[in-house]
């Protein structure tokens, strides 16, 4: 058994507001000790089941959110950024029996807590052949384009029904009710993390059981929506770029990791970079 973790911060049990989700804000460090220990009991549970490969992506902001020495140490972390596959770098190093989505969030065109698609600030809508798609979207087809199917979703009710519409072979677990965008009506931290940890364990049962389809990841055509008109200009120069409207561009694409890619170029490109 392989096991593929994708860990994001928004859809951890007690995040609720953006104060907790950027390293800045005085709630951020709290968040990463939750968002740790969901994916270390997740981690604990894929050991116990006899994971020989367990590849766990910070894929929140920066890449760097996860305390790597609270992880067991047969865990391998991929961290930072940027990174070609973005949420599921990695995914294609090895043939992984199951991606387990921990922490995720509805779209931008999705009602949920915290909901955005890739970057908050940079993109007011992704479309994958005219339809909208969100970041579980992505990494499902991702995943599925290199042999692993997503076996479990974690986040708020309203990205667990939304998950279960889509892939009803998925396992859910939700830790919170979205209240409003900025609020919420949440599990305890304990609680939170010892569903996390049941449903981990029923996702794995089931990957060891053959029971997880791959889904379609087909894709030609890739539209993005900015939240703001300059950066669909300046795309718009590319040749394969074309401009819809003021503020949307289109592209043929060949496959879904070059839409991943693109967007990873999209939301990551600056000519000056980090210190």
């Amino acid at each position: 058994m392989k096991v593929f973790v994708s860990a994001d911060l928004e859809g951890i049990g007690g995040v609720v507001s953006w104060e907790q989700t950027l390293p800045d804000r005085d709630g951020y460090a709290q968040a990463c000790a939750w968002m740790t220990a969901e994916v270390r009991a997740v981690a604990d549970v894929a050991l116990e089941r006899g994971a020989e490969r367990l590849v766990i992506a910070d894929s929140h902001y920066h890449g760097q959110n996860l305390d790597a020495d609270a992880l067991p140490d047969q865990v391998e972390l991929v961290r930072a950024g940027p990174r070609r596959l973005g949420m599921v770098h990695g995914v294609h190093l090895d043939e992984f029996d199951v991606v387990l989505c921990i922490g995720f969030h509805t779209g931008a065109h999705e009602i949920g807590m915290l909901n955005h698609t890739k970057n908050g600030a940079g993109f007011h809508e992704i479309r994958l052949d005219g339809e909208p798609v969100d970041e579980l979207d992505l990494v499902a087809r991702t995943a599925s384009f290199h042999g692993a199917p997503i076996g479990l979703v974690t986040g708020d009710r309203a990205m667990c029904e939304s998950a279960s519409r889509r892939f009803p072979h998925v396992e859910v677990v939700s830790v919170k009710d979205a209240i409003g965008r900025m609020s919420g009506l949440c599990l305890s931290p304990a609680a939170s993390t010892a569903a996390v940890a049941e449903g981990a364990g029923r996702a794995i049962d089931r990957a060891a059981e053959g029971a997880l389809p791959l889904v379609a990841s087909e894709v030609e055509e890739l539209e993005v929506e900015f939240t703001w008109h300059h950066p669909a200009e300046v795309a718009s120069f590319l040749p394969q770029f074309e401009r819809v409207d003021a503020s949307t561009v289109r592209v043929g694409i060949g496959d879904i990791d070059e839409v991943v890619a693109t967007l990873e170029f999209l939301s990551g490109y600056r000519l000056v970079p980090f210190p």
